[in-house]
């Protein structure tokens, strides 16, 4: 299995990582307390597979789950953000967002996500540890 150099797989402590899932779209990776996506170059992100990571979540952490959600934008895609509202209809809620971005398209997939995200604050990173230790996965 290739790693991403800027994977969260190489900065957790390993007994953290619950599950790791390789999609045709790209990694899922449950911690103890969040969710991580490692989306694929190129990809469209909405509700379709956006369902099969719930899904899957549902198996790991129980139907009624309340994690973090981290996107580490290790690559770059484009995101239908107007499909959290299918997310929000079911719901479903987060204890936090936090999204890790490394260039400028990731930071203009914030930008639009949070018109649409409007069940609290979505909290970004450059510096994926920070995000780890915010969501509690790697201490201060």
């Amino acid at each position: 299995m290739d790693i991403h150099p800027n994977s969260v797989i190489n900065c957790v402590p390993e007994e953290t990582i619950k599950e790791i899932h390789r999609l045709d779209f790209g990694d899922v990776i449950f911690l103890n307390k969040t969710i991580v996506t490692e989306l694929n170059e190129g990809i469209t992100y909405g509700w379709e597979k956006g369902s099969e990571v719930i899904k899957l979540a549902e198996k790991c952490f129980g139907k009624d789950f309340y994690v973090n959600y981290m996107a580490n934008r290790i690559y770059d895609y484009s995101i239908i953000a107007q499909d959290w509202k299918k997310f929000f209809e079911q719901n479903r809620k987060l204890r936090s967002f936090c999204i890790v971005t490394y260039g400028q398209i990731g930071k203009t997939n914030l930008a639009i996500e949070r018109l649409f995200y409007k069940e609290g604050k979505i909290m970004h990173f450059t510096n994926l540890e920070l995000a780890l230790q915010y969501t509690g996965n790697l201490p201060s």
